[in-house]
């Protein structure tokens, strides 16, 4: 396959350079522009198929060194590598400093895993009443949503506005930022700490 591709390349090649060539005497006719454009075009077409050529002869040798059992031989005579046969990496100090020695490895050491933060905080999951929702619960949300709270009443007290909700939550409007609490209580708390 290779050596067809040879011979077509230097047959582009050849015809190529031939247009070139008739061109020069008519090159200020419509025809010698034809020829000198057919000859570039076989020029470039012959240099691809070389290319290809030399490509194909490339792979044929890949091939058949994999395909030859003595590589593969060799490949499966190697010894197999130890720990012993592993040397450290040797780094060379930059000038005016100390070489740096590897840390000699005693015993590996076992490196706990933190606790998923998720798998001990469950309240993530909890609804409100403070347990885990069942499966039929979750079916239950899922098949009839909850309705979303209406807005029961509003009121502005220390240059802040706050709007009550029918469920219970309140939102506040203050000069640092909204806020959503969940309940009343939460609220309240959230006051406490922050006037200590």
């Amino acid at each position: 396959m290779a050596i067809f591709t040879f011979i077509l390349g230097f047959v582009f090649v050849a015809a190529g350079a031939g247009g070139l060539i008739a061109s020069f005497d008519l090159l200020p006719t419509e025809i010698g522009l034809l020829y000198a454009l057919c000859g570039t075009l076989a020029l470039s077409a012959g240099g691809v198929t070389l290319a290809i050529g030399a490509l194909i002869r490339r792979l044929d040798v890949i091939a058949t060194a994999m395909r030859s059992s003595q590589n593969r031989d060799s490949w499966q005579g190697l010894p197999a590598a130890t720990e012993d046969a592993v040397a450290p990496p040797q780094f060379e100090a930059p000038r005016g400093q100390e070489a740096l020695e590897p840390a000699p490895v005693d015993e590996p050491v076992a490196i706990e895993e933190e606790p998923d933060a998720l798998a001990e905080d469950d309240s993530v999951n909890e609804n409100r009443s403070g347990h885990l929702p069942t499966i039929a619960e979750i079916e239950h949300a899922l098949g009839e949503p909850e309705p979303s709270p209406t807005l029961v009443g509003r009121y502005s007290a220390g240059g802040a506005n706050y709007m009550i909700f029918s469920d219970g939550s309140i939102e506040a409007e203050t000069e640092n930022g909204a806020f959503k609490f969940a309940s009343m209580s939460e609220f309240k708390a959230y006051l406490a700490g922050a006037r200590g």
